[in-house]
């Protein structure tokens, strides 16, 4: 929902740091929980499109276009016959454009940026559009691969650590584990002990920090339409993996969302096998892992509970998990549920303002003030770039605008970070990775300010910044 207001009133800036981020790619596994159970006839004669909204770089030239991989003989997804959507007809399936720039993680490219660039931040005064000169950027590197279906969570103020995922060729991530260093935006690649317990490469799974423990719990995921159930802990401290031997019935789940609530893990919904001919489901459950007892158990659950579903998001804010979204064949969700966790009761909140369309696989985080940020995501046909803020005190909606607006995306993932002095009026959100729906991922680094009251028009003023210059100059002081 967007807002009248003067000009000046609010703010939003986003920066970028990438040499160029999109990676193309073949049919995923993403791209086949969209699709359905699709014969090898089926996919192999069919002929990918290229979305409505996708972006040649050279308006001259076609895009290519290559027949989609087939799945392999007897793969099953979780989604049953081919989705239909209801307001625009048939879904698409992702564009499995081959064409690839080959990317080495440990080298440096430079980034050569003309004033006609898209990579040009536009500053909008009195609704005049202007342009704001950058310097010629390098990448910096390392850096971790194009993904999505990835994890990404703080772990101290100045620490994120992403896990996992799946880039191009339908490749899990082998580069599994990074490090950002959210003050000088560098990335690095520790070296992680225990090979042997460590989680195999997944897409899907869910990565939760226990700041009391200083430990990340891996859970569930999916690889080549296998579907997990295992429960890693990453030491923070040692970096040593420990695959937890647990007692009670551990569900099997990927696409879901996993929260740590006095020293539990909360997971709920997600994507499970069920036994052939039946398609995979989803679930509409909670699961309690105690890391104390090592044990899994089901607690008693009051009100109504939110339909099946995949993909969506859960945010914590205090004692409430306001799940918000989601996927199960062929419907996408734009409703929001409470999950109040100190009574185990599910509500749904009658809300104000425009909710965002129906979407999965988008990225959310906690703001300040009582509200959540929701990004992106996928709608059955198309990556999405719009991006929201829930109020949950007024339990209301508004649609604010990134600028410049970063590139649709779907299965990235974003975080708020904390405030590093006392009269800070902004929330500072990083965005990372994911994929579009030409085939493409990312690896780019995305950081949008935005105000606590953020109220927008067409003449909003605008600021963008690369991240690069922001290290550079931190370098250039130390």
């Amino acid at each position: 929902m967007t807002s009248d207001a003067e000009q000046g009133m609010a703010k939003l800036c986003i920066e970028f740091i990438t040499s160029d981020p999109t990676q193309s790619a073949t049919e995923t596994d993403f791209t086949k929980i969209i699709k359905g159970n699709l014969s090898d006839k089926e996919i192999n004669e069919s002929t990918p499109k290229v979305s409505k909204r996708g972006k040649n770089k050279d308006a001259s030239k076609p895009v290519k276009q290559k027949r989609r991989q087939s799945l392999g003989k007897g793969e099953k997804t979780p989604t049953g016959p081919t989705p239909k959507r209801s307001r625009t007809g048939k879904a698409k399936a992702l564009n499995t454009d081959t064409t690839t720039d080959k990317e080495n993680i440990g080298t440096e490219g430079d980034i050569n940026i003309s004033p006609s660039s898209n990579k040009f931040t536009k500053m909008v005064e009195g609704g005049k559009p202007k342009v704001a000169i950058c310097k010629d950027l390098t990448s910096r590197a390392p850096h971790p691969t194009s993904r999505w279906g990835h994890t990404m969570c703080l772990t101290d103020s100045n620490t994120a650590v992403v896990i996992g995922g799946q880039g191009e060729r339908q490749q899990l991530s082998k580069d599994s584990v990074w490090c950002l260093d959210t003050v000088t935006r560098k990335w690095t690649c520790p070296e992680v002990f225990t090979e042997s317990q460590k989680p195999e490469y997944r897409m899907g799974h869910t990565a939760t920090y226990d700041p009391k423990l200083r430990c990340i719990y891996v859970y569930g995921g999916s690889k080549n339409q296998r579907w997990f159930h295992d429960v890693h802990m990453l030491d923070l401290e040692e970096w040593k993996w420990t695959l937890l031997k647990v007692a009670g019935k551990a569900p099997t789940r990927a696409y879901h969302s996993a929260t740590l609530y006095r020293n539990e893990l909360w997971i709920f919904g997600g994507v499970y096998p069920r036994p052939d001919p039946q398609p995979d489901g989803c679930s509409n459950e909670i699961h309690i892992f105690s890391p104390v007892s090592e044990n899994w158990y089901q607690p008693i659950v009051n009100g109504e509970k939110p339909l099946c579903r995949s993909g969506h998001s859960a945010t914590m804010l205090n004692d409430q998990l306001v799940i918000f979204g989601g996927w199960d064949a062929p419907i996408c969700y734009n409703d929001l549920h409470i999950l109040d966790m100190s009574f185990v009761e599910w509500s749904k909140p009658k809300v104000l303002g425009t909710p965002p369309l129906p979407r999965s696989w988008h990225a959310s985080c906690a703001l300040a003030n009582n509200r959540i940020l929701i990004h992106g995501g996928y709608d059955g046909d198309l990556a999405l770039e719009d991006t929201h803020i829930f109020n949950l005190g007024t339990l209301s909606w508004m649609k604010i605008r990134l600028d410049p607006t970063p590139i649709p995306r779907c299965g990235h993932q974003s975080l708020s970070l904390p405030y590093y002095h006392e009269n800070q009026e902004q929330d500072e959100v990083l965005i990372f990775g994911g994929g579009d729906n030409d085939g493409a991922f990312f690896h780019d680094l995305i950081s949008a300010s935005v105000p606590l009251n953020p109220v927008l028009d067409e003449s909003v003023t605008t600021t963008s910044k690369p991240l690069d210059n922001i290290a550079n100059q931190m370098e250039a002081v130390q």
